[in-house]
């Protein structure tokens, strides 16, 4: 099994009180173009993806769409589990139901994502080990049961010193 974990691209304001409007918020349109190159660049190290699955949040669900747009083969699936405010645990424990033989992509939300890395790489989820930034990537392989290896594990300062010019 490989996975990838994508954090949301940035999004207008920052967390907001009100969650209806928290949900709400749009991601920067200027930040599209740089996030599509560098998922050009991660095709080659993550080739296919059989489902991208997105939290409900609209941020995360505009990310996906442009993740769906490299991966176009892929099935886009909206996931109560990756909502900002849910139990990592959940996540973790879906995760344990997928095929093997699959790859993944999970679009959503700090801490959410860390805190789920983390238990698949049997860390203490509490313990905070990293942080995923906005429109950063992680890449684990292997399976809930014999244990997953990070790949990769890059934000998006990295991608920009590898496609300057």
């Amino acid at each position: 099994m490989r996975i990838m974990f994508v954090r949301h691209i940035p999004a207008y304001g920052h967390f907001l009180v009100d969650e209806k409007d928290d949900y709400l918020r749009e991601i920067i349109p200027k930040s599209k173009k740089k996030f599509l190159k560098h998922l050009g660049t991660i095709k080659k190290l993550f080739p296919n993806s059989d489902v991208i699955f997105t939290s409900p949040l609209v941020r995360a669900v505009q990310t996906a769409e442009l993740v769906y747009e490299i991966y176009p083969d892929s099935n886009l699936e909206m996931m109560s589990d990756l909502h900002i405010l849910d139990n990592p645990a959940h996540l973790v424990e879906l995760i344990s139901f997928l095929p093997l033989d699959g790859d993944y992509i999970f679009v959503g939300h700090e801490p959410h994502l860390s805190k789920v890395i983390a238990a698949l790489l049997s860390l203490h989820p509490e313990h905070d080990f990293m942080t995923l930034k906005k429109g950063g990537i992680c890449i684990l392989e292997g399976g809930l049961w014999q244990g997953f290896n990070l790949k990769l594990l890059l934000n998006p300062k990295v991608f920009n010193l590898i496609h300057e010019k």
